[in-house]
């Protein structure tokens, strides 16, 4: 699940920039810009990236000078951590939590799957309508021009729609456009235009992911605003192109075309997931019109480097990724020892090439750490850093008007073996009778050889 929550971080970054320049900048700016960092943005929710993170610190090691290997404590308690013991695998709590989130996370999405599959079946029910019609050799003379036009080599089929369908296209593999207006006619032209410029940049590709990017990180809102914003523009993106360096007269019959698509769609409205359709309803309609109204500059160089230098900067979210500690416990090892060691909170991670002496002196200082602690087998230590022992219950007061001081308690276990253990908890000591009570576990760390 950390994986999930790099991918969330990741997508979010980026759509929050999104969105922020939206808001800014809507209508200074092109479309086609907003739409790069759309699908920018719907690949990070989509591709894991900590893979990255190892390809940067090699970067970063050949860039930087070389520092001493240091020796470090690595904190157990919220990190996935996999022990291999007796050809058995054994994960902690924590590990154990993320598989159990995984699980009902992945079935989940099997359900939404389930919602595709029955979308799906019903876009095949819609293509089969024209599966067994001839393209007329008009149509195909007429979108063979458009195609070398965009330089478009993909097999695309060109059907006139039936009686109050509009202009769509839906398919990936093999795109079918169906339009609403005769071939012949100089509207046609407008409407196939825009349909293939869809299929140029594989838009109908970009909304499934899109839907599945939403389906992943249901729980995300910000995923459900770019969903809502991606394909408003993504149409005006396509306007532009369409009509880019074309006059304004055809630029106003273009605009007309879009308002009787619009009123077309509303009486009779085909909702299809993964289709891109000409009209739109009258409420985004506004929005689309005044960006074609608008003249914006579009620079391709300038577009590619802003998402370039954004995503290369959001891909520093890797290092919010956490590697799990692996470790590998010697033939039998008893189960007692695999549970202390699945129960420790604490783990030194020593590297391979680090000097004995070092690995020596910082396993000493450690050592001296817990000795100075540790006065008592079972002791608590106030805020004030005052040592008290905890006492058996024999020893206390039954009678006592309790008042609690606030501290942490320590419970040290010596086994035969020589090794030890030491448990740390919150604690709540008496005052006046010396009765503890023992809180939540803060952490339990082994010795091999007890130093106390």
């Amino acid at each position: 699940m950390e994986y999930l929550l790099v991918l969330t971080i990741s997508g979010s970054t980026i759509t929050a920039v999104y969105l922020l320049l939206r808001c800014l900048l809507k209508h200074k700016i092109c479309a086609r810009y907003f739409d790069l960092l759309a699908r920018a943005a719907i690949l990070y929710y989509l591709v894991p990236l900590p893979y990255l993170k190892k390809c940067y610190l090699v970067v970063l090691r050949r860039l930087l000078p070389e520092s001493p290997v240091l020796i470090s404590k690595i904190s157990l308690s919220r990190r996935n951590h996999i022990v291999y013991a007796e050809d058995a695998l054994h994960v902690n709590i924590y590990a154990g939590v993320q598989m159990v989130a995984a699980i009902l996370w992945i079935l989940a999405i099997g359900i939404l799957l389930a919602v595709w599959v029955i979308e799906y079946v019903r876009l095949a029910r819609i293509a089969a309508r024209y599966a067994d019609m001839a393209m007329m050799p008009e149509c195909r003379a007429f979108l063979e021009n458009l195609k070398k036009q965009y330089k478009i080599r993909r097999h695309v089929y060109l059907y006139e729609a039936m009686a109050g369908e509009n202009t769509i296209t839906f398919g990936f593999f093999k795109p079918v456009i169906i339009c609403s207006r005769a071939t012949t006619s100089p509207e046609a032209e407008l409407l196939v235009r825009h349909e293939l410029v869809h299929i140029k940049r594989m838009d109908v590709l970009w909304k499934m992911l899109m839907d599945l990017a939403r389906m992943i990180h249901c729980y995300n809102p910000l995923v459900w605003i770019l969903y809502s914003s991606f394909e408003q523009v993504c149409e005006c993106s396509c306007d532009e192109i369409v009509m880019q360096e074309r006059a304004d007269v055809e630029v106003k019959e273009y605009l007309r075309l879009m308002i009787e698509e619009a009123r077309e769609k509303e009486e009779k409205e085909v909702s299809l997931r993964w289709k891109s359709g000409f009209g739109d309803n009258t409420q985004k309609m506004k929005e689309r019109m005044e960006n074609l109204m608008r003249k914006k500059k579009w620079n391709r160089v300038a577009a590619v480097a802003l998402v370039a230098a954004l995503t290369f900067a959001n891909s520093m979210t890797v290092f919010a990724y956490r590697e799990p500690v692996e470790r590998e416990l010697p033939e039998n090892t008893s189960q007692e020892e695999i549970e202390i060691t699945m129960q420790n909170d604490m783990f030194m991670f020593v590297p391979e090439e680090a000097d004995e002496e070092i690995v020596q002196e910082f396993k000493e200082s450690e050592v001296m750490k817990s000795t100075q602690e540790l006065l008592y087998d079972r002791q608590f230590v106030d805020e004030a850093g005052n040592v008290y022992p905890i006492m058996e219950d024999e020893g206390i007061e039954p009678y006592c008007n309790h008042t609690f001081v606030s501290g942490t308690g320590y419970d040290h276990t010596k086994f035969s073996d020589g090794s030890c253990l030491v448990r740390e908890f919150y604690a709540q000591r008496c005052s006046k009778c010396g009765y503890v009570i023992q809180g939540d576990a803060i952490s339990r760390t082994t010795f091999t050889k007890c130093p106390h």
